[in-house]
This record gives structure tokens, C-alpha cells and sequence, in this order.
């Protein structure tokens, strides 16, 4: 299926306008319940974890290479090295039992506790959560790889689009 241009900025926009107006809705004007509204978080919040741990961990299988060796292929080039890529390797195990525990957790919340510590640790406590992951992530990968040169945070998103656009993928 061919597409233009226009199909991503669109996208955008209808997610960027209609899940708020959405939400908005469901809270303000429709006769569904707090809890109804909970269940329908619930599933979003799992749902999205589950996602994100099956699209890391599908690359750690056997003949795969793990997602994170896939970046640091295209931003290190021929300076990807067996540090590099044993580093990745676990840290694509890292972010996948990250994103398992961020959709069990809730899960176990939901029907053990409170709804409004539920609500606290989907709505409050995931943000910097993940926050801290990337913190945590970012000190491992300086203190493991420390005799390797690293790259700002910028130089990465510019090495690998760039690498994409020499062998001609989408950008």
C-alpha cells in the first residue's frame, strides 16, 4: 500500500486531538463508572507494557540480534566490538524485565490494593519509573563500557538516521 506524506502528520493529529477528546468524554459526559474507566486503563496500561516487552524480548531469540545491538550496530559502525554487543545483549534483557514488571505490577495492584494506590502507580509512579530506568541504564552502559567512546544523546539520533538513510530505510 502506497502512502503520501500526509499519512503520518495525520495520524498524529487524530491521536494527539481524539484520545484526549476521548478521554475527556468518557470522564465528563458518558454514564460508565470510575470503575469501568479503571478496567479500561488497566488494560491500556498492560497492554502497552506487554507490547513493549514482546517487541524487545522477541529480538533476544536465538538467530536474532537483541534490539539494542541493532542501534548500537548503526551508531557505533565499525566500532561495534564483542563489549558492545555482549553489553546490548543484556541490556535488551534489562528493558524486557522492566516492561514485564511494569504490566505485572499493575496487574498485582489492581486486584490486591486500593484503587487510588493503583491509580498512583499507573498514573504517578510509571513516568519516573521509567525514567529511573534509563538513568540506571545510561550509568551501567557508562561503567561497563567505560574504555569505549560514547556519543551524545543527539550524535546517536543523528548516526543512526543517517545509517538508516544510507541503506535506504524510511526514516
Amino acid at each position: 500500500m502506497k502512502t503520501g506524506p500526509w499519512l503520518i502528520p495525520s495520524l498524529a493529529i487524530v491521536l494527539l486531538l481524539g484520545y484526549p477528546a476521548g478521554m475527556h468524554w468518557l470522564l465528563t459526559a458518558s454514564s460508565w463508572s470510575h470503575a469501568t474507566l479503571a478496567w479500561i486503563n488497566l488494560a491500556q496500561t498492560v497492554g502497552m507494557q506487554t507490547l513493549l516487552a514482546w517487541f524487545f524480548g522477541r529480538t533476544l531469540r536465538a538467530g536474532h540480534e537483541p534490539l539494542i545491538a541493532q542501534f548500537a550496530r548503526r551508531i557505533h559502525g565499525d566500532g561495534y566490538s564483542p563489549p558492545i554487543a555482549r553489553y546490548a545483549r543484556q541490556a535488551t534483557w534489562a528493558w524486557t524485565g522492566f516492561f514485564i514488571a511494569m504490566a505485572v505490577i499493575p496487574l498485582i495492584l489492581f486486584f490486591t490494593a486500593s484503587l487510588t494506590i493503583w491509580s498512583w502507580f499507573v498514573n504517578v509512579l510509571s513516568i519516573p519509573l521509567l525514567g529511573l530506568m534509563f538513568v540506571a541504564e545510561y550509568a551501567a552502559r557508562r561503567y561497563c563500557l567505560r574504555d569505549i567512546p560514547h556519543v551524545s544523546l543527539m550524535k546517536s539520533f543523528t548516526l543512526y538516521r543517517d545509517s538508516r538513510r544510507a541503506t535506504g530505510e524510511r526514516t
